[in-house]
């Protein structure tokens, strides 16, 4: 089977990346980047509780927040696409107000990035 990876990065989480010291930006960029030559669907760690159904990839103390979706190839086509959302970005800060798994659980609950875990794979197949 084929596996078609995107990668796309919300503008919440470009404008956290930004704030980011540049070695720092390169390096979340590059380990997202090789999202293409893998399988998203397994990278990273899941997260839990209030974040569940996202994964987080991991560069230093910084950490990027990303959920993956995947959709089958229409007509009988073996292809699997793999869309990855790059939803937030930052340092993790453990008891801190600015810690990412924070910022990311704010959003959710702001309406500003998709509530991963309500939304079931079942309900997406046609």
């Amino acid at each position: 089977m084929k596996l078609r990876v995107t990668v796309q990065w919300t503008q919440t989480a470009k404008d956290l990346l930004a704030g980011l010291p540049k070695p720092i930006r390169k390096g979340l960029i590059r380990k997202i980047g090789a999202l293409r030559d893998s399988d998203p669907r397994q990278a990273g760690k899941p997260l839990i509780g209030p974040l569940q159904g996202y994964r987080s990839i991991t560069h230093g103390r910084y950490r990027a927040i990303l959920s993956v979706e995947e959709e089958r190839g229409a007509h009988g086509e073996v292809v699997l696409r793999v869309r990855v959302y790059v939803e937030a970005v930052g340092i993790r800060r453990d008891r801190d107000k600015k810690d990412v798994y924070k910022i990311a659980q704010k959003l959710v609950e702001l309406g500003l990035i998709p509530d991963r875990e309500s939304s079931d794979p079942e309900d997406q197949q046609e």
